[in-house]
C-alpha cells in the first residue's frame, strides 16, 4: 500500500510540474521591429539596404511557405554585413530556416575569402541564433551589441 502511494505521489508531482510548463508563455517577437532595431541600434561599416522578402529566401534557399513572417536586410556587396528576423510557420520549420541561413553565410564565407579577405572574420563568427520559431541572422563586427539588441526584444 506504501509503495503505491508513493507512486501516486510522484505521478501526481510530475503532473504538476509538466502542467506549469506547458502554461509557459511563447514570447512572440514582431520579426519587422527586430530587424529595424538591429538596423539602428548597431553600429555597421556599410549601407544597409532592405532585401524583399522573397527575393532574400531565394538567396537564402528557403521556400516561402516555410516562412510566417520576416525581414531582412543586406550591405551593399562591399561588406558581408546583414541582418536576418525570420519567423518559420512552426518550430520544426525553424530547422529549415537555420539550415538556408547557415548556406549563406558559408556562400558568402567563400565568396569573402577570394575577393574580401577584411570580412572574413564576421562570416566566420556570425551571430545566427534560433529561440522557438524565430531564426536570427546578425553578420557585424560586434556580435555582442546585437545580442543585446536581441536579448532587450525577447524581454519585452
Amino acid at each position: 500500500m506504501k509503495k503505491w502511494m508513493k507512486a501516486a505521489a510522484g505521478l501526481s508531482l510530475l503532473a504538476l510540474v509538466l502542467t506549469g510548463c506547458g502554461n509557459q508563455a511563447t514570447v512572440t517577437v514582431d520579426t519587422a521591429a527586430l530587424a529595424d532595431r538591429l538596423c539602428s541600434e548597431v553600429t555597421w561599416n556599410d549601407q544597409l539596404g532592405e532585401v524583399e522578402l522573397s527575393k532574400a529566401l531565394g538567396v537564402y534557399g528557403i521556400q516561402e511557405d516555410a516562412v510566417a513572417s520576416g525581414k531582412v536586410y543586406m550591405g551593399t556587396n562591399a561588406t558581408a554585413e546583414e541582418i536576418a528576423v525570420l519567423e518559420a510557420v512552426s518550430e520544426d520549420r525553424a530547422a529549415d530556416l537555420e539550415a538556408g541561413v547557415q548556406a549563406r553565410v558559408e556562400a558568402q564565407l567563400e565568396s569573402f575569402e577570394s575577393y574580401n579577405a577584411a570580412e572574413v572574420p564576421k562570416l566566420e563568427n556570425p551571430l545566427i541564433e534560433t529561440r522557438g520559431n524565430y531564426v536570427i541572422l546578425c553578420v557585424c563586427d560586434d556580435t555582442a551589441e546585437a545580442e543585446a539588441v536581441i536579448e532587450a526584444s525577447f524581454a519585452e
